[in-house]
């Protein structure tokens, strides 16, 4: 985002600026202290009245920026009268002064540099703010700080060349800096073992220590940049702009020859500028630190290796990671074993193998797009996962099978206890299936029947706000005839239709001991977070049966949350237009379907 990159590269640049604001206001304090020494010299050969002249006219010299000078040249010239035979001279006096106007100037320049920079963070402040939802999340300010610190991540991450996708960045931010807004998933210390283990950061506690003060931190430190405080001096000089009120105590001070309360004022306020500069500057630091962490982890997803039936310490902190990030208590439960975390990290590298065409045809995570040349859609797919299904009396909310955001929806097209078949799966593969089209037919005298009335739209899991029966799939096995049909479309590249890719549940050759029946939620778990490490979104079409095979039948359930049918119907549709119709992937969805009996 455009208006996170500008308020980056602010703050880097207010940063830089504070810190030669501080080291200015140390060099000013630093020179009243040189001038107020000399005066007390002549005051010890016998001058009072004339050294009270010298100091508070070289202090008005470098706090009006030199417009004083002359008054400071005659009250040199007169100090240096009354004390002749002395080794202080009139010339080495009027370097003197010219010194400091010359650092007063300096520092005049660099506060109204702040002022500037400052007032550009909070307009750059306000724009992420509305970008980010501010006027649309309105009372959910956890909602709106949690967007601001990711984009300003992701552009943190863009400044330093670590290319890491915003949505990895913001699944992160929510587990951790933000994981009271969710609810699921393990207890909060127990996640935070789990993301320490898996991040290797320097101790229990950092993420909900020192550095989740940053993140909640940030924002708010950032918000104060250039506001005043109404006080004549600093209150929050760390990060407010207040130098000018600074100037103003400071000469009050000297014009009551109170000189050496004014040096203390600049030293003190360098010292918390310098606080407020170094604050900031840990907290960015932070992000980085976290930044490189994932990005670590991104390739640690992105790289497994082969298959295999056993961990190794990447595969650990893979699925350490995840099970300290996921929000779905369902899968966290069914990550608890040895086995089902090895068959999660297999199935991660059947994702990344089975969707890499296109993840890798349409991947621009290493290369940052200008936000105008983007396309809405541009990061966004379809997959069509085509596999052997059945349901089973178990219920979960239809929301778990939209886990993270990378998953848009997921969508299943026939009733409860209904099988489809070939036809009805090539048109959820093809995308152009419509309701209008379907037909229910039994499947023993293909007679067509329509028991009960159907609503017209698909179901759409993001929509439903009732459970759905748990629904596990099974792969194909090579054993098995269209095992080869969907090995040669997948080396022939006939799985991809434009931004579409058909996914089978295929068990991969000399596999079979690695891959078994799953539950649907756990298959997409594993693809949300091989999008996640991409920066995809994507929606998910199933094309499998829904029969309840030997399972006790639920209608009521069924029913309630989108409709079904009686025992041993299936769906199908009319194939009107069968030109340029992918033959081979046809014939593969004829052998899966057709021959399956209820």
């Amino acid at each position: 985002m455009a208006a996170a990159d500008l308020l980056c590269e602010s703050l880097f640049c207010w940063l830089e600026n504070r810190k030669k604001c501080a080291d200015k206001l140390s060099e000013m304090a630093e020179e009243l202290e040189n001038v107020h020494w000399g005066s007390n010299i002549v005051q010890v050969f016998g001058a009072a009245t004339s050294v009270l002249s010298l100091s508070g006219a070289a202090v008005a010299t470098f706090l009006t920026g030199g417009v004083a000078f002359p008054v400071f040249a005659v009250a040199a010239a007169a100090a240096g009268g009354a004390a002749a035979g002395t080794v202080i001279s009139v010339t080495s006096t009027l370097v003197e002064a010219g010194i400091s106007s010359c650092t007063f100037n300096k520092a005049i320049e660099l506060i109204k540099e702040d002022e500037k920079v400052g007032k550009s963070i909070q307009k750059q402040l306000q724009v992420l703010k509305n970008r980010c939802g501010g006027t649309q999340l309105g009372d959910h300010a956890d909602e709106l700080e949690c967007e601001v610190v990711t984009h300003l991540m992701c552009a943190l991450a863009r400044r330093n060349n670590t290319h890491v996708p915003l949505d990895f960045l913001r699944d992160f931010n929510r587990a951790t800096f933000y994981r009271h807004m969710t609810p699921g998933g393990v207890a909060p210390v127990e996640a935070e073992s789990f993301i320490f283990q898996a991040l290797c950061l320097v101790g229990v506690g950092v993420i909900t220590g020192s550095l989740k003060v940053s993140a909640k931190e940030l924002v708010k430190d950032i918000g104060r940049i250039s506001i005043k405080t109404g006080s004549r001096i600093l209150g929050a000089i760390g990060f407010g702009l207040c130098l000018y009120d600074l100037i103003a105590k400071s000469a009050e001070l000297i014009k009551g020859n109170n000189v050496t309360e004014a040096s203390k004022i600049l030293r003190d306020s360098a010292r918390e500028i310098l606080e407020g500069q170094q604050k900031l500057k840990k907290q960015l630091d932070g992000m980085h630190e976290i930044i490189q962490k994932l990005f670590k982890m991104k390739n640690l997803i992105t790289n497994l290796g082969g298959y295999s039936l056993s961990m190794n310490e990447n595969g650990r902190n893979v699925v350490a990671y995840i099970r300290g990030t996921c929000r779905d208590n369902k899968v966290v439960s069914w990550l608890q074993g040895v086995t089902h975390q090895n068959e999660f990290l297999n199935l991660l590298r059947f994702c990344m193998e089975g969707l890499s065409p296109i993840l890798n045809k349409y991947d621009s995570s290493h290369i940052h797009i200008p936000e105008h040349l983007t396309r809405p859609d541009g990061r966004h797919i379809d997959i069509v996962i085509v596999a052997h299904g059945r349901i089973v009396d178990q219920f979960m909310p239809a929301g778990f099978l939209v886990p993270k955001p990378t998953i848009r929806d997921t969508i299943l097209y026939s009733p409860w206890n209904c099988f489809i078949n070939s036809n009805a799966a090539f048109g959820i593969a093809q995308g152009n299936i419509q309701v209008e089209d379907r037909e229910l037919c039994n499947m023993r005298n293909r007679v067509y029947c329509d028991p009960y009335p159907l609503p017209n739209h698909w179901n759409s899991m993001q929509g439903s706000r009732h459970n759905i029966p748990l629904i596990l799939l099974s792969p194909v096995t090579p054993e098995q005839k269209v095992w080869k049909l969907f090995q040669k479309l997948w080396k022939n590249r006939g799985l991809n239709i434009k931004d579409r890719v058909i996914f089978p549940y295929l068990v991969p050759q000399d596999q079979v001991d690695a891959y078994g029946e799953i539950p649907l939620l756990i298959l997409i778990s594993a693809i949300s977070v091989i999008l996640l490490v991409h920066g995809k979104t994507a929606t998910v079409h199933l094309a499998a049966c829904l029969g309840r095979a030997r399972s006790p039948a639920m209608p009521e359930e069924w029913r309630r949350q989108y409709a079904y049918t009686s025992d041993q119907t299936y769906m199908t549709v009319n194939l009107r237009d069968k030109r340029n119709v992918n033959m081979d992937l046809l014939r593969a969805l004829r052998l899966l379907f057709d021959s399956q009996e209820p």
